[in-house]
């Protein structure tokens, strides 16, 4: 089973305008053979064909998000333990990069990520 499947049977979702949010606070003990920890933090971005067809637009979504992250870890502002898929709605498409923050930001903070 992949780290994934296991975020996808395990967590619980979280909504905002553009985005959801897949979250699951990491459990060692419930997958042993994974070595998980609870040091461990994983985001993943998830912005499918539904959104764009084209792939250069659906990776520059992706970088935008990837970015607000980024900003959020160098600040120590994430907690650790916690996998998260951030998945963007075809709603998206056309927001301008304050918004994909603020929704971003909003979709984090929902899920207790956030410190």
């Amino acid at each position: 089973m992949k780290d994934f499947d296991i975020l996808f049977k395990e967590g619980k979702f979280v909504g905002s305008q553009f985005l959801t949010a897949k979250y699951w606070i990491v459990e060692p003990e419930k997958y042993p053979r994974r070595k998980y920890s609870t040091e461990d933090l994983k985001i993943g971005f998830v912005v499918g064909k539904k959104v764009h067809k084209s792939a250069v637009k659906r990776n520059k979504l992706k970088r935008q998000m990837r970015e607000v992250v980024r900003l959020l870890l160098k600040e120590n502002k994430l907690k650790t333990g916690f996998h998260v898929a951030i998945i963007a709605k075809p709603e998206i498409f056309g927001a301008e990069y304050a918004e994909i923050e603020k929704d971003t930001l909003s979709v984090i903070k929902r899920s207790g990520i956030l410190v």
